[in-house]
């Protein structure tokens, strides 16, 4: 008997056939988790993509304003946001007019209006965007959009669904009047 179990093992251990389906069954699930991985960045990536053209592209609209903007311009805004980005998750908007003053040497939040999650943006929180702004003139002013919105990924990746990951910034300068006014009506 421990002949035969011997004799069977060395067999075993020399046999060559079935190799393949070994090497499948190795290979198939590494294969599945890269491929699974690599669609579920490259979509992370084509939607940061989408939400900071989304915010350059509502930054850029409001900066041609003339007229005042009001809660319903800013409704709008969120409707383009939520139509350039085709994404399910809630969709958070803020919009504010930031001034420089040369002569103390600090931002200014002239107005600041949100929709979401975002609060608004008070001269003292501008400390903390003061990298992130262009350096500026005088009395000169920019409009300050943030956008943020949720997003789930296909497959599940560590670090795709991090807060901040699709939290986008952008600013422009007025280009008709030298600022935006917002309208209570």
């Amino acid at each position: 008997m421990l002949k035969t179990l011997i004799s069977r093992l060395k067999g075993f251990a020399g046999a060559e056939n079935g190799s393949v389906a070994i090497e499948t069954l190795i290979f198939i699930p590494l294969m599945t988790t890269i491929i699974a991985a690599t669609f579920s960045f490259h979509d992370a990536f084509r939607y940061k993509s989408l939400n900071v053209k989304a915010a350059y592209t509502i930054s850029d609209a409001i900066s041609r304003e003339t007229d005042p903007i009001d809660n319903d311009y800013l409704d709008g805004m969120v409707e383009l946001l939520e139509y350039l980005t085709r994404s399910e998750g809630p969709y958070s908007l803020r919009v504010t007019l930031v001034r420089y003053n040369a002569k103390q040497v600090k931002y200014v939040s002239e107005w600041s209006k949100t929709r979401g999650d975002f609060d608004r943006l008070s001269t003292w929180q501008l400390r903390s965007l003061e990298e992130r702004l262009p350096d500026m003139l005088h009395n000169e002013r920019v409009i300050l959009v943030e956008t943020a919105t949720d997003y789930v990924p296909p497959f599940e990746v560590p670090g795709l669904n991090e807060a901040s990951l699709f939290y986008n910034y952008g600013f422009t300068r007025p280009r008709f009047a030298p600022k935006i006014v917002w309208s209570n009506n």
